[in-house]
């Protein structure tokens, strides 16, 4: 069945960012429900959804720029509005996600947005890529503990020695605990709020910013 899409602006640091996203979440959700047991990343029914944490991270790229351009993944991109926001602030930007379904998507919606160059590559954490990024960007992706591991090994394996990750989080308790991992293993972790100022003690259900760099 085709995908039924709907087209949305949003206005984010005072830009506006053109995406299409599916209709219905009903609709994804069915298209699970027939998966034929395969496990196909395809039926993931969550990569569709508007989540309100990545405009969040979005602001953020946008209101504190890096120094651009720097080669940036985008991980478990969704629909791509993190990775839009880097594509406006001046970086090169790869989108990728386990689902096939949701790179297509954030690739498309990237050339909506001018940038008809925009790469897209399908991986899971379980198996990093050979590439290596200087920035890596992701909202929302640490809900579920048990992947916790695999994606500071995922991390480690594509990340630059002196880049920059960045994942925003909705405030769930789980982030806390993977920055407490995080820390654990090496990383130089930080927690900021939404105004890139340190947030020692987040509120739960508060949006927050992890920030992770290798130690020198």
């Amino acid at each position: 069945m085709t995908l039924q899409l709907t087209r949305k602006t949003l206005c984010v640091a005072g830009h506006e960012i053109l995406i299409e996203l599916p209709a219905s979440q009903d609709q994804l959700l069915e298209d699970a429900l027939r998966d034929d047991g395969s496990g196909s990343s395809d039926c993931d029914p969550y990569w569709g959804a508007l989540w309100e944490t990545a405009p969040r991270t979005a602001a953020m790229i946008l209101q504190h720029q890096l120094p651009s351009p720097l080669k940036t993944l985008e991980l478990g991109c969704g629909i791509g509005v993190t990775g839009i926001a880097a594509l406006i602030a001046g970086h090169n930007v790869t989108f990728s996600d386990r689902a096939s379904a949701a790179v297509d998507l954030a690739v498309s919606n990237a050339a909506l947005n001018g940038f008809s160059d925009a790469i897209g590559i399908v991986f899971d954490w379980q198996s990093p890529l050979m590439n290596t990024y200087d920035f890596i960007l992701a909202s929302d992706i640490l809900y579920d503990v048990v992947q916790h591991e695999r994606l500071l090994t995922t991390l480690h394996s594509m990340l630059n020695r002196d880049g920059l990750i960045w994942i925003g989080d909705p405030g769930r308790e789980n982030s806390l605990r993977f920055a407490e991992l995080a820390a654990m293993r090496g990383w130089c972790v930080e927690v900021l709020d939404e105004f890139a100022q340190p947030y020692p003690r987040p509120l739960h259900t508060t949006f927050r910013l992890i920030t992770i760099r290798r130690l020198r």
